[in-house]
């Protein structure tokens, strides 16, 4: 009777098996049979075809006599083809390939007592004790994948040795014995653990990568998953990008030293802020700052020199020449001066957040921004790979560079280097200048073999200059008051005391020979047009709109070329009393030599910083480099009766130490 039975639900279950595979074989998974030798290829033909005719509806009789498999066989193949695969289909025909489990192995034989230092016969004794405590399981996976547990803290990086003894505590826990796998083996099943810990690291490779790994391989996590982004620029000026690069070397500055020859100096390293065209590639302009940081004010000139050009850097390399036809798209194409981007793309950066950048420029231009996570390159893949470039190119070539890491290209002694060959900044410049001007004349393989000139210039031809890119009227007239710090102040001044009309900016006092004469406007707001990069000079304008002309700094202010990064530095040093200024000195070069003064008797120390700081105040002056002497000399001596000074005088003396008056009235 039991035989009976058995044999009814084996062809009950044979026959629903068939009738769900019946027309379903042009569904199933086929595998490719690359790697396979002739013979299990041989084989594999002939499951094959016994599964395509068994899914026909065939017989099994005449599956047997067409394919020489029995019928045990072909039963066996259709169930383990309409299995459920990982990837949520069936198994199909890629179950008929050779040597392929569709199961995990399950253990079902209890393990007998071995000696410690005995071998075999543990196989799949994990298995069959997570599968005894599922709780376990779920618990031990939480672990390795660093999830948040109220019960225990969680660790950063947790090794596979800690998740081993932890695997062994919580064995204890839920009740295994002393002489039970794993505590029975010599040991103690770490191997064994340390693979399952692998595989579940593997299984979840996102989250390990966003928990542990580095910040390039979290960008990358976020890439490479074929959908293409959901924005693609196809016209020149739709978007930029904008960000900041620093030079991958060292370099130095030449100074005069007081007996006429030049020596070179050190600079910390120097940045690159470049505006990329995302849909050609090219360089719109870019600007080196010689600074610890990128300010608000570096991002927006970038803004105006791609708009209204910037001039190149005076040759520093003999030989060194420009490809023909090279050059930024503002300089060599007609139709790119003035030309206004739509869409710009940052990276977070404090500098990109500034109001100068989202509003006032902004404001300007018109355009929109938008700002995506900090450290994340993938998203601005334009601007990136121009770094690679320069980087490869050019820094990474040269005898001081700092290589791409600690690690990692580092030049010995690059330091020293940079002043021994010597490295000059303005060589630095140069080569930028010109790898620059290359890259935007180069093929490349994703504009189909197009430099990113020549495909701005396709763009801007085809169909009759059908495209037309967006410009500023009267750019070139305008030049620098593009984007200029907009500022109301008031005029101040005494009719009663007889003080004639001006307006302070920045502590320091501007008139012209009109304003001077402008009684009746003390007290009057009117706003300024200033130009940040050269504070000689500011426009005025009344709120109503006309223009009062150009007010000029009083004194000797006007004398020298400086930006309003070198005024706040001036001012903090005077506020501080580290630099003392005279009314008939000039401050900008008063300060440069404060910049340049040596810090030892018996040779010419200047610090990087300091060295950094005197190339950009003499760059933007005009002003050559002169290293002024030590700072303990540069006080001259007082000849003849030295002054003397009474207790009710404080101008002119040391302030006291405090601490050490009460030591002196303590020992008393």
């Amino acid at each position: 009777m039991t035989t009976i039975n058995n044999e009814t639900n084996n062809w009950v279950e044979s026959l629903s098996k068939r009738a769900i595979a019946l027309g379903t074989f042009h569904d199933w998974p086929k595998p490719e049979l690359v790697g396979l030798t002739d013979q299990e290829i041989e084989k594999f033909q002939l499951k094959f075809l016994a599964m395509k005719l068994y899914c026909e509806g065939l017989p099994l009789n005449s599956i047997v006599a067409a394919t020489g498999i029995n019928r045990q066989c072909i039963n066996y193949y259709a169930s383990r083809c309409m299995q459920l695969a990982p990837d949520g289909l069936c198994w199909g025909c890629r179950a008929l390939l050779p040597y392929l489990h569709t199961k995990k192995y399950s253990r079902s034989k209890q393990a007998a007592p071995k000696l410690p230092e005995a071998q075999g016969g543990y196989s799949g004794l994990l298995g069959a004790v997570l599968k005894k405590y599922p709780d376990l399981e779920s618990r031990f996976i939480r672990k390795v994948l660093s999830y948040s547990d109220p019960e225990s803290e969680s660790e950063y990086a947790i090794s596979s040795k800690t998740l081993h003894k932890i695997f062994l505590a919580s064995l204890k826990e839920f009740g295994v014995k002393e002489d039970e796998w794993p505590f029975n083996t010599l040991y103690q099943g770490q191997r064994t653990i340390y693979d399952y810990i692998k595989n579940i690291r593997e299984s979840n490779f996102s989250r390990m990568i966003r928990l542990e790994g580095t910040r390039e391989a979290k960008a990358h996590m976020a890439v490479g998953k074929g959908p293409r982004p959901g924005l693609v620029y196809t016209e020149p000026f739709e978007a930029v990008e904008i960000d900041g690069y620093k030079i991958d070397c060292h370099s130095s500055v030449l100074m005069k030293a007081p007996n006429g020859t030049y020596i070179p100096k050190r600079i910390s390293r120097i940045w690159v802020v470049l505006m990329i065209d995302c849909a050609s590639g090219a360089v719109l302009s870019y600007k080196c700052v010689f600074r610890s940081e990128i300010s608000a004010t570096d991002v927006v000139d970038v803004m105006r020199y791609s708009v209204v050009g910037q001039q190149k850097p005076e040759p520093g390399i003999e030989g060194l020449i420009y490809p023909e036809g090279s050059g930024l798209p503002n300089d060599v194409i007609p139709q790119c001066k003035g030309a206004l981007f739509t869409v710009v793309k940052f990276d977070g950066a404090l500098a990109h957040l500034s109001v100068k950048v989202t509003n006032a420029a902004r404001k300007e231009l018109g355009y929109f921004w938008t700002v995506g996570a900090p450290a994340h390159f993938e998203r601005r893949p334009c601007v990136e790979h121009v770094f690679g470039l320069l980087s490869n190119n050019v820094f990474c070539r040269l005898l001081s560079t700092t290589g791409h890491g600690p690690n990692n290209g580092r030049a010995e002694n690059c330091e020293e280097v940079a002043t021994q060959a010597p490295i000059l900044v303005e060589h630095l410049l140069h080569l930028l200048d010109v790898e620059i001007a290359q890259h935007n004349t180069r093929m490349s393989e994703g504009l189909f073999f197009l430099s990113p000139l020549d495909f701005i210039r396709q763009k801007l031809e085809k169909d009759h200059q059908h495209f037309m890119v967006r410009t500023l009227p009267d750019a070139s007239a305008m030049g620098d008051t593009i984007l200029q710090m907009k500022k109301t102040v008031n005029v101040r001044g005494s009719k009663k005391n007889g003080r004639h009309p001006y307006i302070q900016f920045m502590k320091v006092r501007y008139t012209s020979s009109y304003l001077h004469d402008a009684w009746a406007m003390i007290g009057s707001k009117v706003v300024l047009h200033i130009d940040e990069n050269d504070l000689r000079f500011v426009t005025a304008f009344t709120m109503e709109g006309f223009l009062l002309g150009k007010l000029v700094a009083v004194g000797k202010w006007a004398d020298t070329k400086h930006d309003l990064r070198t005024r706040k530095a001036i001012n903090s040093k005077v506020a501080d009393r580290t630099l003392q200024v005279s009314f008939e000195q000039d401050p900008v070069l008063a300060y440069l030599a404060f910049l340049s003064k040596s810090k030892s008797k018996k040779s010419i120390a200047i610090s990087a910083d300091s060295a950094t700081e005197a190339k950009r105040v003499a760059s933007e002056a005009g002003a050559p480099l002169v290293v002024s002497g030590s700072a303990n000399n540069s006080i001259p001596a007082l000849e003849g009766k030295p002054l003397e000074f009474s207790d009710s005088l404080i101008i002119g003396r040391k302030i006291p130490d405090l601490n050490e008056l009460l030591r002196k009235r303590r020992l008393k």
